[in-house]
């Protein structure tokens, strides 16, 4: 009989998420300057632990391994202090990658002094400490990281060499200190162009998002007006159809058309035509209610989408509507003319297709335009 692995306690895994909230905090960008601190702890650990095992085999100084171990531990205490408070928040890298780094080295640097016959494997540590810290580094921090461990390793290379050149032979230290010399340099201008890359693909990014926004915003609205266009109006019908057929509330469909539009082309010219069409633009987004849609349907044609909200009449929007555009200046250099619109209204019906609604609306704004203008008329 196949056992099937257990289910994951739920309980169980919410008190992990709990107690990892907890050490990691919920923000996401202090989460990553911690996750980023505890593999730099979890270094720290590994190192002092194979410092312990030489210690208790005789290679090394077992109270200089104790004091360096209680260094590095202080070390991430302090900074996961600062971190987990938000203390770091206040500086210009929150992650605190030029400090951290700067201590890190500074015990790399004691850990070459203690380890002996050893001591030249340590050296591996200082490229690694670069390469943690090289993402959110600035560049003058990393030069400036870079001279600070090419010169601690120097003094202590001259220091140990005279100290216990038997250890630390004073030809070998010169090889190792021409090494950390040359391969610091190329670490830190290899940084600097992880760097320049990571700027250029975020301000790519960055650029690119707002391009696609920018070919969002033309493919559903009007150059014009700025108001969705023919297709995203019909596309956010058959989105409120379907939200009706599963329970949401029904909505009207308004075909306003600007009175003798023509003529206002044909007497004051185009321009003030495109002006009349922004001006009902304007006046429809500051008159109707936040939850009713408005496209430019064609020429001088809009199309308004009014969710239901019962008792209330539909068509109060559009009258406070027309009433403001009455009102309002379409052209400066012509303050006497005023453009008006008649409007068909139609309400949707459980199951027909919104095209037929339109069609409806459509019926009922000639109908208004055979009335006189400047008028509503529903069907």
């Amino acid at each position: 009989m196949v056992q099937l692995p257990a289910r994951p306690d739920p309980s169980a895994r919410g008190a992990l998420a709990w107690l990892g909230d907890l050490v990691f905090s919920t923000d996401p960008a202090q989460r990553r300057c911690l996750t980023v601190l505890t593999l730099t702890a979890i270094v720290y650990g590994v190192s002092i632990a194979i410092m312990a095992y030489g210690a208790a085999e005789g290679i090394f100084a077992l109270h200089q391994v104790q004091l360096l171990g209680a260094a590095c531990a202080l070390a991430a205490l302090v900074f996961y202090g600062l971190i987990r408070s938000g203390w770091n928040r206040r500086c210009a890298e929150p992650t605190l990658a030029f400090p951290q780094a700067l201590t890190a080295q500074t015990l790399v640097a004691g850990a070459y002094a203690i380890t002996g016959p050893v001591h030249a494997g340590v050296m591996i540590l200082l490229p690694l400490v670069m390469t943690f810290a090289m993402f959110d580094m600035a560049a003058r921090h990393a030069r400036i990281l870079m001279v600070y461990t090419v010169a601690l390793m120097g003094a202590v290379m001259w220091e140990r060499s005279h100290a216990l050149p038997q250890v630390y032979v004073p030809t070998l230290e010169a090889i190792y200190f021409v090494l950390v010399a040359t391969v610091m340099p190329a670490v830190s201008q290899l940084s600097a162009m992880i760097r320049t890359m990571r700027h250029r693909v975020k301000t790519q990014k960055v650029e690119l998002e707002r391009a696609l926004a920018h070919i969002q915003q033309m493919a559903t609205h009007d150059d014009l007006t700025g108001l969705a266009n023919r297709r995203h109006m019909l596309t956010l019908l058959n989105d409120h159809a379907l939200r009706h057929a599963r329970g949401g509330p029904a909505f009207y469909v308004a075909m306003a058309d600007l009175d003798h539009f023509k003529q206002v082309n044909d007497t004051y010219g185009h321009a003030v035509g495109d002006e009349a069409l922004c001006t009902f633009a304007r006046q429809a987004l500051l008159q109707l209610r936040n939850t009713d849609i408005i496209g430019r349907w064609g020429g001088e044609e809009f199309l308004i989408m009014m969710p239901e909200t019962p008792p209330g009449d539909p068509n109060v929007g559009v009258e406070r509507l027309r009433l403001a555009l009455g009102a309002a200046i379409v052209n400066a250099q012509h303050p006497d003319l005023r453009v008006a619109f008649s409007t068909g209204l139609s309400r949707y019906r459980s199951g027909e297709a919104v095209g037929d609604t339109i069609e409806r609306a459509d019926r009922a704004l000639y109908a208004a335009k055979s009335a006189g203008r400047n008028r509503t008329v529903a069907l």
